[in-house]
């Protein structure tokens, strides 16, 4: 089982690297390259790294760039402490994504 794993896990990453890097040729099938790779790691219990899912929408499976999404930052107050958080907002399907910095 630990070699089809690492197998597996070989392969989600070649998806999403394949798929980020055929971004700027228009290719339609990259929305399929990250859903195939997302679902795979379900089955075989993988967490994707931070930086991946700051890179794609969870929600479309699409990569995120400048024409696509909105960037914030902003500062809020928890507990008398003052903590900044990013906001990423896709505009694709208009799904919202804050992360503690």
């Amino acid at each position: 089982m630990a070699k089809d794993k690492k197998k597996v896990i070989e392969k989600i990453n070649f998806l999403i690297d394949f798929a980020i890097s055929q971004k700027n040729e228009n290719n339609p099938y990259i929305y399929d390259y990250i859903k195939i790779a997302f679902s795979l790691s379900k089955k075989v219990n993988y967490r994707v790294s931070y930086t991946i899912h700051r890179k794609i929408c969870k929600n479309c499976f699409s990569i995120r760039d400048l024409n696509n999404t909105k960037i914030r930052t902003y500062s809020i107050k928890v507990n008398g402490k003052v903590k900044k958080q990013l906001k990423l907002h896709c505009l694709s399907c208009n799904n919202i994504k804050k992360i503690s910095l």
